[in-house]
């Protein structure tokens, strides 16, 4: 209760003050765990530390986003280039701003690249005497961001998506309500969240005012952290990513080498074999010593002189294991 009191108290001061046109970060701004980062009105708590120290340049354009039947609120924001940001994000707004949409009906909408790429996140937070309302998100890319009608398009109103456990796989599960020339979704799968790799696609509704439920099986889940995200793709080719959900698989990695102690050839078991890219073996002080594209086959050790080695798994998504295993 005390966090939403400063909030809406740092509302009221902002809406009483002139709005600027622009904010710029400069290059060493870093906001903490719990701090209440607010400009021009838009709110920011984040659970995870925000570092805006990229020489961010944020626009307030107080101009609304097409969209149908209505459009968003007479306020967006526009950063020059996106924010990664876990946390609460939220947007005091002015009723003059409202532009025809429904003060109850209002959700957070997002774009990492421009007007046609929104997608609108159901489930926000409103408080209609404060005229706030706010999301908690997590790993959210922010380029633009605006308030819009629940119930319009701009163009894809994702109403969730979850990722569980089922068996030895994961389940993927979202749901459309609003859909706006849009093609298909791409989804994608992460072991780090820097390199990313399309698992399969699936045809979008394309043009629909009505519930659409979408899954996937992810039967091949690695190791560890899996991270997943949506890449939803409209017809012109435009697209925009969902938020991205994370599942934890413990004892799945099952890379095991044998025999070991080998003599003349070494085989390979993995759990995730058909994504293996290529193999490395490394001797005791980290030099390669052969390199071996995916095949299947078993390892010849022809030639290799008796001592520890290390045999390095190399993926498509860019993760990799190690083994050790002596040599005869």
């Amino acid at each position: 209760m005390k966090k939403k009191n400063l909030i809406f108290g740092l509302g009221l001061c902002l809406l009483a003050i002139k709005s600027h046109a622009q904010f710029v970060t400069g290059n060493s701004m870093f906001v903490n765990i719990g701090t209440i980062f607010s400009v021009d009105s838009l709110v920011l708590i984040p659970t995870e530390g925000l570092n805006l120290g990229g020489d961010y340049v944020m626009n307030v354009e107080h101009v609304a986003v097409p969209g149908s039947p209505t459009g968003s609120i007479e306020r967006k924001y526009v950063f020059n280039s996106p924010i990664n940001f876990s946390g609460s994000v939220g947007v005091i707004y002015n009723p003059s701003e409202l532009n025809g949409n429904t003060e109850s009906l209002l959700e957070v909408a997002n774009s990492i690249s421009d007007e046609s790429a929104f997608v609108t996140f159901t489930g926000s937070t409103r408080n209609l005497g404060m005229h706030y309302v706010s999301k908690d998100v997590a790993d959210l890319d922010i380029r633009m961001l605006t308030l819009v009608n629940g119930q319009s398009a701009l163009p894809v109103t994702l109403t969730a998506f979850n990722a569980t456990k089922a068996e030895n796989g994961t389940r993927l599960v979202w749901n459309t309500t609003q859909e706006t020339n849009s093609d298909f979704f791409e989804i994608q799968h992460s072991t780090n969240g820097k390199v990313w790799h399309a698992l399969h696609e699936i045809r979008a509704a394309g043009d629909s005012r009505v519930l659409n439920d979408y899954s996937f099986l992810h039967a091949d889940p690695s190791g560890g952290d899996n991270l997943y995200r949506l890449k939803m793709v409209d017809r012109d080719k435009t697209f925009s990513y969902s938020q991205i959900r994370q599942i934890v698989w413990d004892g799945l990695t099952a890379l095991t080498v044998f025999p070991n102690p080998a003599s003349d050839q070494l085989e390979v078991s993995a759990k995730r074999k058909i994504l293996i890219e290529k193999l490395k073996i490394l001797d005791s002080e980290g030099t390669l010593v052969k390199e071996i594209d995916a095949s299947g086959k078993p390892i010849t050790l022809q030639g290799f002189a008796t001592g520890h080695y290390v045999l390095k798994v190399i993926y498509k998504d860019g993760s990799s294991e190690s083994r050790h295993f002596i040599k005869n």
